[in-house]
């Protein structure tokens, strides 16, 4: 944010300084617990960890209404080598009862979907929480400039070097195609999945 752009009142930088501080942490929040939430699950979805098998849905059960629904299956997992069977399995979908799904097995008894569909959609999804992160960090740095015009566009020309400007830019636009790219590809995915 320019300083020559903030509000010349103290009651309105204050004001503009909350909403960006507000903004920066929201963003920030969502933005890197998204990003480590699908990281987490990417490494089971590209069967890096856990116990590769094939999970029979057996029953589902909803709880909760509205938004708050949430449907889990549960079913009986046998690992390709046969050595883990759990009858207890869970994974968090809606199936129809019989469907047999190839899944990766974790330690906890949780079952996460393999191939294209699962790993494109997990990608897509860390591209947008990048930029939902550099949106509130950048919101953050705003907010420090709308309170503190003098010394915010002073450490703004010290961190935003032409420099880390061309870095930025080549990030989020990395993001951007990685974005449509794996969005694209996991909505094909998907709509290929039984």
């Amino acid at each position: 944010m320019r300083s020559d752009s903030a509000p010349k009142t103290v009651p309105g930088r204050i004001a503009m300084a909350l909403v960006m501080l507000f903004v920066g942490v929201l963003f920030s929040g969502l933005g890197g617990g998204g990003a480590v939430g699908l990281a987490d699950g990417l490494k089971y979805s590209t069967r890096m960890s856990g116990a590769p098998g094939l999970l029979r849905i057996e029953t589902c059960d909803t709880t909760g209404s509205g938004k708050q629904r949430h449907t889990d299956c549960f079913g009986l997992f046998r690992s390709d080598d046969h050595r883990v069977v759990d009858q207890f399995a869970s994974i968090g979908d809606s199936y129809k009862a019989g469907t047999v799904l190839p899944v990766q097995h974790d330690a906890e008894g949780h079952c996460y979907v393999v191939g294209v569909a699962p790993t494109a959609g997990r990608l897509a999804g860390i591209c947008a929480c990048v930029v939902a992160l550099v949106a509130g960090l950048a919101s953050l740095c705003g907010a420090f400039s709308a309170a503190m015009p003098r010394l915010g566009g002073r450490i703004g020309a010290a961190l935003w070097s032409p420099g880390a400007g061309r870095a930025l830019v080549r990030l989020l636009k990395a993001c951007g195609i990685g974005f449509a790219i794996c969005g694209v590809t996991g909505v094909i995915g998907w709509l290929a999945m039984p």
